[in-house]
């Protein structure tokens, strides 16, 4: 199963890729990727990588 979520707060706001592996109705792994929907790192922004989401 794959979920994929907006977490925020009033300070941060993060989007969350959840992968699970179920085993009899139960979670046998969970693996989360975790995105910063802050403002790019400025090694990012000096090599032109990525572009805002709209």
């Amino acid at each position: 199963m794959i979920t994929v979520t907006r977490v925020w707060s009033k300070e941060n706001s993060f989007h969350v890729a959840s992968f699970f592996e179920m085993s009899e109705d139960k979670i046998k792994v969970l693996d989360e990727y975790w995105g910063d929907d802050g403002t790019a790192p400025q090694w990012r922004i000096d090599k032109n990588i990525g572009k805002p989401i709209r």
